[in-house]
């Protein structure tokens, strides 16, 4: 009867196994500030191939990448900003930081921008560039369910 106690074991872990829950998509800036607001973890993939170059010196770019979203802020108009930096290392090898701003409009309208500043001196390395995304249009957000 050694296996009785393995079928109940495997038949008590069956019982309280439960599927990884998926991310549900965030459709719009309400959805977002809903799931920010009730202390969700919001994740945003970034594809700026789908946005438009929005300044001097922007080229269109195969760039994709992701954060989730930490602090944040809205302001009077309904937008909502919120930002990344990070230090990594410049196609010369020399150490960089580089700072990424996102501000979701109401009309769902997404302008993200970069700066990059050498180290350790925090000069600026070039423009700072500019593209125009939306939700779902270069920028999609998902939050747990």
């Amino acid at each position: 009867m050694t296996s009785l106690p393995a079928s109940l074991l495997a038949a008590s872990l069956l019982a309280f196994a439960h599927p990884a829950s998926a991310a549900t998509p965030l459709h719009s800036l309400a959805e977002i500030e809903r799931a920010l607001d009730t202390g969700a973890t919001v994740a945003v993939a970034v594809d700026l191939s789908q946005c438009t170059p929005a300044s001097a010196g922007a080229t269109p770019t195969q760039t994709r990448g992701g954060l989730r979203i930490g602090a944040y802020r809205v302001i009077a108009d309904g937008t909502l900003s919120f930002a990344d930096e990070h230090f990594t290392v410049g196609r010369d090898g020399k150490p960089i930081q580089q700072f990424l701003r996102y501000q979701v409009r109401p009309d769902g309208s997404i302008d993200f921008t970069m700066a990059v500043f050498a180290l350790p001196g925090y000069q600026q390395i070039g423009a700072t560039l500019g593209y125009r995304c939306a939700i779902d249009q270069g920028l999609h957000f998902t939050a747990p369910h």
